[in-house]
């Protein structure tokens, strides 16, 4: 449960990132894509033996085969079947073998305000078959309030789920109840990288609003650019509504009494930059949390009404389901289409490709560089990387369904980036970034165009390979009325060189800086540093110095 707010600006980046037309950065020109070839029909290639299952074609397709005993009085709905769930109908403490508590009074990474207390009959309990998550405004452990947060880590975890949750709201200023998602495992790194659903939230001084939303490495608060949808439910506080998550691969949709309110979904072209788990970490077990916090950074945005006090979420039951993709496939996936270079640099390329088509459910692709296994996605989007610059590369897609069918592969031939040796004459306008410099037309006899307005602090950075190791000095073409300095730095910390520009140039002149040492050879990125700014700068070049102390 984290912060939501800028409910206008999430919106429109929820549906820009469904769109078909994707915004954001844009992507370097591709090549055409009808510059693809098609591997031999009759050649395999096999990706590890422990990524696919064989299925047994005489196994016949059971619809119930993953209903527990427990839950076999819930029947189907259509092809999800009833995995975990809880009536709530025996009063005390929730059921152990089902829950579990998050404990604590530490503030939850928002601010929170109450202490989350483990297995407390009067934060947590179940009455006339109904679960009562109940805060509470107690001194206990420093917090002046008391609650609970039920999770269901360790005894009911899913990778793709169908989850329903009948409740309802309490009410009063400075509440935040929750229906949400971790994920159990963090395969992707802590918040916000591994993802978070929140299937509801609610804030009791906004009454009668419900929101969804969903945070990863590059769409949460933290940064601004969560993605979230909200919609009004005036009698939340007065009756039980079902609030439900659908999460099926590259795909999350949530409903309130069964009407659709948020959909999520991946798009390659939105944002291309942004690495797949970045963008759609969904793609591994997670586990639900029931909570009511009180007060933090959304949910006491108006303060603690203390006269509210106690007040419950309470739940009417929770029901989880599944379906067995694996069980209902028949034939493999089809052949991906579509296959196109999105962008390349010297040692990546990131491609796309239109989804296979399956009888099911595609559970994700293998992807091979040169016939040799590279990695798999779940997305349809893929950066190739720990290329040699300027290489031509055979990539591979196939798709994979839950059975550990394999489709067609289909392949595409594209290079990386050539890079410069630093030994050839490097412009200064060709950096792969830069901070607070401009590019003007030049007035120097070398070069159409030289950098300028260069102040304390600003940089430019350029990828660059060196062939041989050994000593070098660097020659910087400059001008300058009141001096500067420049450090050339890679790497380390450590500046390789520190030139000083001197003042009163009266025209471009060349300056040399002091001999150092790169040590291996290799692609590198270096960043000439304005220690001192005040110059302009055209081209620079690095010359390596025949004795080098014995490293010819």
């Amino acid at each position: 449960m984290k912060l939501l707010f800028k409910i206008a600006l999430t919106m429109t980046l929820a549906i820009t990132l469904l769109a078909c037309n994707g915004a954001g950065d844009q992507p370097d020109p591709t090549p055409d894509p009808t510059d693809t070839f098609e591997p031999d029909p009759t050649d395999t290639l096999d990706p590890d033996p422990t990524e696919t299952v064989d299925p047994d074609p005489t196994d016949a397709y059971d619809p119930r085969s993953l209903v527990p005993e427990r839950c076999d009085y819930l029947d189907n709905i259509d092809d999800w079947q009833p995995v975990w769930c809880d009536e709530f109908d025996e009063d005390g403490l929730p059921s152990p073998d089902r829950w579990a508590y998050d404990v604590g009074g530490h503030g939850w990474g928002n601010n929170e305000l109450q202490y989350y207390t483990r297995a407390n009959l009067n934060n947590a309990f179940i009455e006339d078959g109904v679960l009562h998550i109940q805060a509470i405004k107690e001194s206990f452990q420093g917090n002046e309030y008391t609650s609970a947060r039920l999770v269901t880590k360790y005894y009911g975890d899913w990778e793709y789920a169908r989850i329903q949750v009948m409740a309802r709201m309490p009410s009063g200023r400075g509440l935040w109840p929750a229906i949400w998602m971790l994920p159990t495992e963090w395969r992707y790194g802590g918040w916000p990288y591994s993802g978070e659903i929140d299937i509801m939230e609610y804030v009791g001084y906004d009454p009668g609003i419900i929101h969804g939303t969903i945070h990863t490495g590059a769409f949460n608060h933290s940064l601004g650019t969560q993605i979230g949808y909200s919609k009004a439910v005036p009698t939340a506080e007065t009756e039980f509504h079902l609030y439900e998550m659908v999460w099926e691969p590259r795909r999350i949709r949530l409903y309130i009494d069964g009407e659709q309110f948020a959909i999520f979904g991946y798009n390659p072209d939105f944002r291309p930059h942004v690495s797949n788990t970045d963008a759609w970490p969904f793609d591994q077990p997670f586990h639900l949390i029931l909570n009511v916090a009180v007060g933090g950074d959304w949910g006491g945005a108006q303060g603690v009404d203390d006269s509210i006090f106690p007040q419950s979420m309470e739940v009417k039951y929770v029901r989880v389901y599944q379906k067995d993709y694996a069980g209902m496939t028949d034939e493999p996936p089809s052949q991906v289409s579509g296959m196109t270079m999105m962008w390349n640099t010297h040692d990546q390329i990131r491609l796309k490709w239109n989804h296979a088509e399956h009888d099911v459910m595609v559970s994700h692709y293998n992807i091979y560089v040169d016939d040799v296994y590279h990695g798999r996605t779940t997305l349809n989007a893929y950066t190739a990387d720990g290329l040699d610059p300027g290489g031509e590369y055979v990539i591979t897609v196939e798709a994979v369904d839950f059975a550990g069918q394999a489709g067609p592969p289909r392949s595409i031939l594209l290079t990386t980036d050539a890079v410069q040796t630093v030994t050839e004459r490097i412009q200064a306008q060709d950096f792969i970034s830069m901070r607070g410099v401009q590019v003007v037309t030049t007035d120097d006899t070398e070069g159409e165009q030289h950098i300028t307005s260069i102040s304390d602090g600003d940089e430019m950075s350029y990828v660059l390979q060196v062939v041989t190791p050994g000593t070098y000095r660097v020659h910087y073409r400059v001008r300058s009325d009141s001096g500067g300095e420049i450090a050339l730095r890679s790497v380390s910390p450590r500046a390789l060189a520190v030139t000083t520009v001197p003042d009163n140039t009266d025209g471009w002149v060349t300056i040399t800086s002091e001999p150092f040492t790169i040590a291996r050879a290799g692609v590198y990125t270096y960043r000439l540093v304005a220690n001192v700014g005040g110059f302009e700068i055209n081209y620079f070049e690095f010359e390596r110095l025949e004795e080098d102390n014995g490293h010819d």
